[in-house]
């Protein structure tokens, strides 16, 4: 992994630039539910666990000891691998969102999790992609409930504060998906009327390629840029995100966005899509997504 010592030496090299600035390090990451029932080449969660939760560690901690604040967009997330990946991260991280299946403990979570030592949580809201969005429900012929989980976060140091929104987009309707982003933005800018301005992170499994279906949903607004087409420097060799449990193939269908464009809130400095095949293991069937980002 590169980023460590990228990102430390370009916030030493801008140090009084930065001052009045925050740097952040925003993660979307697809871990793979814990899978009774295994694909070809896949690992139980058990033997995937270690892995995964290092390969956090070491996002986390490089981050931490460069001066800037991670904030991990996780999805395909049950409550017991939530429990193992705080245990493992250390007492000081916490998560919003809950189950999609129950508004509890039900099915996958997406949850956003953060340092309760480096941010404030000021606002958080979790909402069902579907035209009942305060209702656990379906939309719009997805195969599965998906939500939007959003937290409006204040940097105990700084004082500046960001909404940082997660969401994982439906595999079997397109309609789904291209609504689904719809409700995501809707509630974005929905808090930024009761909070804002303020500057905006997106993270997520969209299940829709760059130019397809959700992604131009989005693109198309204006309203948040893509990392990848922000002029960041790609670290790395790895262009997809998603694989399979192979190390050939398969797609980009995990983003980071930010904004709004228009304001210019963010500068983008780099971003990496990390190995997801460790130590003969696949830790998931999709690679992180670990993006390195200033808050003006």
């Amino acid at each position: 992994m590169q980023l460590g010592t990228a990102f430390a030496f370009f916030l030493v090299a801008s140090d009084a630039a930065m001052a009045a600035s925050q740097p952040l390090r925003i993660v979307s990451f697809n871990i793979r539910y814990a899978a009774t029932s295994l694909d070809k080449n896949e690992k139980p969660w058990a033997d995937r666990r270690t892995g995964l939760i290092n390969q956090l560690k070491e996002i986390t901690t490089n981050a931490t000891d460069a001066g800037a604040v991670s904030v991990l967009g996780l999805q395909e997330v049950l409550d017991a691998q939530l429990n193992d990946i705080k245990d493992g991260l250390g007492s000081e991280w916490v998560h919003y969102g809950f189950g999609r299946d129950d508004g509890e403990k039900k099915g996958e979570y997406n949850p956003i999790i953060y340092r309760t030592d480096a941010l404030k949580l000021v606002y958080s809201e979790q909402k069902w992609l579907s035209p009942t969005p305060d209702k656990v429900s379906f939309g719009w012929d997805a195969g599965s409930r998906r939500v939007s989980v959003i937290g409006v976060f204040e940097d105990i140091k700084t004082g500046k504060r960001f909404i940082h929104a997660n969401t994982h987009l439906d595999n079997v309707s397109s309609q789904a998906r291209s609504e689904g982003i719809k409700v995501v933005l809707s509630r974005i800018q929905a808090v930024q009327e009761e909070y804002g301005p303020l500057g905006v992170t997106l993270t997520g499994d969209f299940n829709s390629e760059p130019d397809g279906d959700a992604y131009s949903t989005l693109q198309d607004t204006g309203y948040l840029t893509e990392l990848w087409n922000s002029g960041a420097t790609r670290l790395g060799t790895n262009e997809l995100t998603y694989t399979g449990f192979s190390t050939t193939g398969k797609t980009r269908i995990d983003f980071v966005w930010f904004g709004p464009t228009s304001e210019k809130r963010y500068s983008a400095q780099q971003f990496e899509f990390l190995n997801n095949y460790i130590d003969g293991v696949f830790i998931s069937d999709h690679r992180a997504v670990v993006a390195d980002l200033t808050l003006l």
